[in-house]
């Protein structure tokens, strides 16, 4: 009799430490998945360099950022097929949102102009405010108009930085 309740209590044993191990595997197997997902959420917070490319109707788009702290800067190049582009350089800040708020200087049919860019980096792609913009002095300086109205209406992928 003693020998059958040894029997059980060690099955009942074994039972409770199958289903806790296979309850621990399952935390972990949850707590990878939502580790695996959280740095493609957004890398705004992280500091590096990032690089984006949009290809469409063989006019491409590409930026490249280094983000160091609240300071970011970088270049940007479009180029629509067979047409002059735009090729600068990208300078500013990060904002308490994540956005960056940048100014891009650039030459564009053999004019030097500036435009404010707002961008922000989420779920591994760059995302741009386009918006109406306005030249308010005449000089090739163009902002946005009323930046509130701008919206995420353009989207690059990352690619690898070469």
């Amino acid at each position: 009799m003693a020998a059958k309740n040894h029997l059980k209590l060690l099955t009942l044993s074994i039972l409770l430490i199958s289903a806790c191990t296979n309850q621990t595997q399952k935390s972990t197997e949850a707590m990878d998945t939502t580790a695996q997902a959280k740095p493609t959420e957004t890398v705004a917070s992280t500091d590096g360099t990032f690089c984006f490319l949009k290809a469409e109707n063989r006019d491409t788009t590409r930026v490249s950022l280094t983000v160091n702290g609240a300071n970011v800067s970088g270049e940007m190049v479009w180029q629509p097929y067979e047409k002059d582009g735009a090729v600068g350089t990208l300078t500013g800040a990060k904002n308490a949102s994540g956005e960056f708020e940048l100014l891009y200087d650039y030459m564009i049919e053999g004019s030097k102009q500036t435009e404010t860019k707002v961008m922000k980096i989420q779920n591994g792609q760059l995302l741009i405010k386009t918006g109406e913009l306005e030249d308010p002095k005449n000089d090739g300086n163009l902002r946005y108009k009323d930046v509130s109205k701008a919206t995420y209406a353009e989207t690059l992928p990352t690619v690898d930085c070469q």
